[in-house]
């Protein structure tokens, strides 16, 4: 099959290269403006307990969560002075009236104490908004204006200003990851390749991988929502997975140019080395696939995203660049660097086939020196404390960082974050008996470890419950006006609201404690479920820690299928997974150890919370994963070839290592490059994630491929290609063997 797509690519070449070049433009104008259809958020997990607490906030009570706060500030006098107090009522009536907002709360109609602080110089506005995360972003933008209310000062604080100012940071960081990632990762492969007409393929091709992915993503979004965090995936993957392949692909060339001539070398580079890239590409993909067993819409366009563009590049790798290289023939080493080597070096000479020997000689020594660190560097993730960071994820210069620490300092309780109480009744939640029990439960929260419970039964305080109970117990034409907005904003037919606030944030482990109390509570006629920011945090770590073993397990299936039909081998599939696991383990224990426990904080630029976002393993295990078994099919594959011309496993080996190990750490180096590019983030989420994957990569392409894949395969023997008999006989049927042809 690969040698017949090599004859094909060689025959039609130049009208290959031309549809691609055709293809350009269009690419360029479809993905252009996806950066504008891009969502942020897409954490909610719509199965979870905390969102069919908020749609029944939204839907039924006509309150949804503080979306969205305005804080006020008096450069001079108070905020109840009579300018600024009409001011700001003009202000939060403008706001009532935008289609997107559910209700308001402020001291100035409310004169709730909580909502001003003590000496009267801020206060805030709470504001509840409808729709998803991007429709509630819309509103914000149009509200803004709005909220101008001269002489007081405007700042934005709230859970949705932070989502906002992380995408834009994210923006930002990933043109300034760019910008320093292409220049070095250009001249770091000018070096490698030795001359300039090969060293620009691989930019070539990440560059088409990435716009036909962003295009691809464009499309979809308007058919279902698609996550700003995509994009940063892709731009990592199309980049580093071009350069991969283009390194294993133009090397391969080189070797076999002068003994078979072009037609010859494309032909036996894409039936070799292109067969390997493609089941390269599809363990990348596979591994990715894993992200779709959970239910949060960001994982899933990440998910997307990274299959594409790693299919992308292995289709342009398979068609394009032998295209390519048939076109420039010997020219492919045009424009040479006269102090750099292009001509490959004998196998005996080369670095990696004198550490294979040397390593064959002592297996076990060699296993265990590698094995033992790797282990103790992953101990720290014992001590992996998930969680969700807050507003401190953001630099402390970021103005809804500044908003929010305002609020934190100088108003009681954690008002961003209340934890929501709603109760269903059975029959009308007002009625005498259905009070008595909500009352009841009144005081069972309020005898928790909280700051306030606020509710129909804490509006004045110190009164008696039978008074407050036939106050509230009033048919709704007989009750005090006033009185009535309360009821409203905390009940509605059967259902009734508590807003427990706290003195810790939502996502430190007294606030997960609680909730899990709270949900434990039973009071008999009521049924009881909590929503807010903690009880969301807790859902989200619940369902990924409950779907992450159904992630791995799918993973590891389809790695194992994938590389038994690559290698018709059930023993290699399993160490392969096994060598992989033990880099995944280190890096995870090195961002524990690094991020969760705050070490290098001035010097990485990060504020140390004593937490890992939950989600960070999770997309580590799905890239990196990939791209270790990626460097391991490339060098198995060439293990493989050696192994069928001389049945000498040492031999093979060490021939496989020689003509794969050197490539394999420059293609590492260079994918080093990218994502610690990502890593200079100024979001800790990003920064742990791109460091982490960076020395999972540098972990696995050097002491991993270049001395323990060596050392085990010496220790297996011939068990390296072992398969039952009835799966050997389906390889050779499905003919996956054509390889040995």
């Amino acid at each position: 099959m690969f040698a017949a797509l090599g004859r094909f690519t060689y025959r039609f070449r130049t009208a290959i290269v031309l549809v691609y070049a055709l293809m350009v433009g269009p690419l360029v104008w479809l993905g252009a403006p996806v950066f504008s259809r891009l969502r942020a958020g897409g954490f909610e997990d719509k199965t979870a307990e905390s969102w069919a607490v908020y749609q029944a906030l939204v839907q039924n009570i006509k309150v949804g969560g503080p979306d969205l706060m305005a804080l006020y500030t008096a450069p001079s006098g108070t905020v109840d002075d009579i300018e600024a107090y009409a001011a700001a009522l003009e202000a939060i009536t403008n706001v009532e009236h935008d289609p997107g907002v559910i209700a308001t709360a402020s001291w100035y109609t409310t004169q709730a104490p909580q909502l001003i602080n003590k000496d009267k110089t801020r206060t805030f506005v709470l504001i509840a908004l409808r729709g998803d995360d991007q429709e509630k972003i819309e509103t914000t933008r149009r509200i803004t204006p709005l909220l101008e209310a001269r002489p007081l000062e405007l700042q934005l604080a709230g859970g949705l200003p932070v989502n906002m100012a992380v995408a834009t940071t994210v923006a930002d960081d990933l043109k300034r990851a760019e910008l320093v990632a292409f220049p070095i990762t250009a001249i770091l492969l000018l070096f490698f390749f030795g001359s300039g007409a090969s060293a620009s393929l691989p930019l070539l091709l990440g560059a088409l991988s990435i716009a036909l992915t962003l295009a691809f993503l464009r499309v979809l979004s308007h058919f279902t929502p698609v996550s700003i965090f995509a994009v940063n995936l892709v731009t990592l993957l199309g980049l580093g997975l071009a350069i991969d392949y283009s390194l294993f692909m133009i090397s391969r060339y080189r070797e076999e140019l002068p003994r078979l001539g072009v037609e010859g070398a494309v032909r036996r580079t894409l039936a070799t080395t292109g067969r390997a890239v493609a089941f390269s590409g599809v363990t990348v993909a596979a591994s990715l696939c894993g992200l779709f067993v959970f239910p949060q819409m960001f994982l899933h366009s990440m998910a997307i995203g990274g299959i594409v563009v790693v299919l992308g590049a292995v289709v342009f790798a398979t068609t394009l660049l032998p295209a390519l290289m048939a076109v420039l023939g010997k020219r492919v080493d045009a424009l040479k660097l006269p102090f750099v080597r292009t001509k490959p070096k004998e196998v005996e000479e080369t670095f990696w086939h004198g550490v294979a020997y040397a390593v064959m000689r002592r297996p076990i020594v060699t296993v265990v020196a590698v094995a033992l660190p790797l282990v103790v560097l992953g101990l720290p993730f014992l001590r992996f404390n998930p969680s969700f960071p807050d507003y401190r994820i953001l630099p402390p210069d970021d103005p809804a960082f500044i908003a929010n620490d305002i609020l934190d300092r100088e108003f009681a309780g954690k008002q961003m974050t209340p934890i929501d109480v709603v109760v269903r009744t059975k029959g009308r939640a007002l009625d005498r008996d259905n009070l008595e029990k909500l009352y009841q439960l009144s005081k069972i929260l309020e005898a928790k470890p909280v700051r306030q419970v606020s509710g129909l039964f804490t509006l004045v305080p110190n009164v008696d419950k039978d008074v407050i109970i036939d106050k509230l117990s009033l048919p709704r034409e007989q009750q005090d006006p006033q009185i009535q907005m309360a009821i409203d904003a905390f009940s509605h037919d059967d259902l009734f609201r508590f807003a427990v606030f706290l003195d810790v944030t939502f996502n430190e482990p007294a606030s997960l404690a609680l909730v899990r109390e709270l949900r434990a509570l039973e009071v008999e006629g009521l049924d009881i479920s909590v929503g807010g920011g903690a009880p969301f945090l807790l859902d989200l770590v619940d369902a990924l820690t409950e779907r992450a073993p159904y992630m791995i397990a799918v993973v590891c299936l389809v790695m194992f299928v994938v590389l038994f039909l690559v290698f018709g081998s059930v023993t290699l599939p399993i160490k392969a997974m096994l060598m992989n696991a033990l880099s995944l383990t280190a890096s995870f224990g090195a961002i524990v150890w690094v991020f969760q426990d705050g070490r290098f904080a001035d010097v990485l630029g990060y504020i140390p919370l004593g937490i890992s976002d939950t989600t960070a393993p999770l997309l580590m295990f799905a890239i990196v994963f990939g791209l270790s078994m990626d460097y391991e099919v490339l060098l198995l594959a060439r293990v493989r070839e050696e192994w069928i011309r001389t049945g000498d496993n040492e031999a093979s080996v060490a021939h496989g290592l020689a003509r794969t190990g050197s490539l394999i750490t420059r293609a590492a180096l260079l994918l080093f490059v990218v994502i610690a590019a990502f890593g200079t983030s100024h979001i800790i989420f990003m920064k742990s994630l791109g460091l982490g994957m960076a020395l999972a990569i540098l972990l696995d392409a050097t002491i991993v491929r270049g001395l323990l894949v060596p050392a085990t395969m010496r220790l297996m023997g011939k068990w390296n290609w072992w398969a039952p008999g009835p799966l050997v006989a389906l390889w050779h049927w499905a003919g996956m063997s054509d390889l040995e042809e």
